[in-house]
């Protein structure tokens, strides 16, 4: 690995420190180095919707949890507890997010990024009528980083299972994984 690309890890790990509360880059950024390119490309979008984004941190973070949920990505669920927490969602709401419902416990905001969200990872349009009431809360361009954030975290599932990058030891397990070891 070149000199620059480990001094890239590096600077990546660092942005992500406060986020991530790990001091290391995750797994999965360290795999796609392997194209540095692509590592570079996916981290900077990551960035520019994690940390420079135009959503409230609540609702990007309910975003991110809603879309792991229901494409069952263990790796970005695990990696967005603490965030969604630091954000401000209660264990119950973060708990209720991995549920089929749209949660009880969340504000009028949240309930239609979930049920936005809920459409996109179903790869169905969001209709009109919800795309007008997100509009009203995030704006247009808030209602495109919402789609953006399902792309970018749907990228990283694919990441993670093409590559059998398991959940880092320390990290919270999702919710369904804890039904499915309670049912063997």
């Amino acid at each position: 690995m070149h000199h620059e690309d480990r001094a890239e890890m590096q600077r990546m790990a660092a942005v992500r420190t406060h986020a991530d509360g790990r001091p290391q880059l995750a797994a999965i950024y360290v795999a796609m180095f392997n194209n540095p390119k692509v590592a570079r490309a996916v981290g900077e979008l990551g960035e520019r919707l994690r940390f420079q984004g135009l959503l409230p941190d609540d609702l990007r973070e309910t975003t991110i949890l809603r879309y792991s949920a229901r494409r069952r990505s263990d790796y970005e669920w695990a990696h967005h507890v603490r965030p969604a927490t630091q954000a401000g969602l209660t264990a119950a709401q973060i708990e209720a997010l991995a549920g089929d419902a749209v949660p009880a416990d969340t504000t009028p905001a949240q309930r239609a990024v979930v049920q936005a969200v809920d459409h996109i990872a179903a790869d169905n349009e969001i209709p009109a009528e919800l795309q007008d009431a997100l509009v009203e809360v995030v704006g247009y361009a808030g209602v495109v980083e919402i789609v953006a954030l399902c792309g970018l975290y749907g990228l990283m599932g694919y990441m993670a299972t093409a590559f059998d990058i398991s959940v880092e030891p320390g990290l919270p397990t999702p919710p369904w994984r804890k039904e499915d070891h309670e049912t063997r």
